[in-house]
């Protein structure tokens, strides 16, 4: 399914954690240029690199800016799969890679197994969530301080990093 080694690599995931996430998911193989999810567009699948790089852009003033870069070990739209909500930046392949695609109903089905409550992965999942959130929650702050101190921009905040703050949110890499 996946290459030796991925497995014991999930964005922080490690042991039977991530075995047992990458084990519901199928593998897939793109070729550079391959979008996972449009800005814009639903999707239930979240996905788990396991090779190659993958670009989060997003569309800021017509034209699309890549905003940050994840590789190995990086969990991609896991907000938009769990939440339904359109995805906010487009995740596409910088180079040929392949990726886990877990869906949203093989994930709850994994955590709601009776008898076999997996409390480990739901905890995991849970901190990844909330070190995201805070790290934007920082990030943002200290966005708006600068906007604030720098009487040049009137208090505005830059839309680039208005937009790596959201990307952040959508691709997450054990930092």
């Amino acid at each position: 399914m996946t290459k030796p080694g991925a497995e014991t690599e999930a964005d922080g995931f490690r042991g039977a954690d991530a075995r047992s996430l990458l084990h519901i998911g199928h593998s897939r193989s793109l070729p550079a240029c391959a979008t996972l999810c449009q800005e814009g567009e639903v999707t239930d699948c979240f996905f788990v690199v396991t090779a190659g790089e993958f670009a989060v852009a997003k569309c800021i003033a017509g034209e699309m800016t890549v905003l940050s870069t994840f590789g190995p070990g990086s969990l991609l739209a896991l907000m938009p799969a769990l939440d339904g909500e359109p995805c906010a930046v487009t995740i596409s392949a910088l180079q040929d890679a392949t990726v886990v695609a877990i869906t949203r109903d093989r994930l709850l089905a994994l955590l709601e197994q009776p008898g076999e409550p997996n409390p480990g992965l739901a905890n995991l999942l849970s901190l990844l969530a909330i070190r995201r959130l805070r790290g934007a929650t920082n990030d943002l702050a200290q966005a708006l301080l600068c906007a604030l101190q720098a009487p040049e921009r009137g208090g505005r905040i830059d839309a680039a990093r208005l937009a790596r703050i959201q990307a952040d949110s959508y691709a997450w890499q054990d930092r």
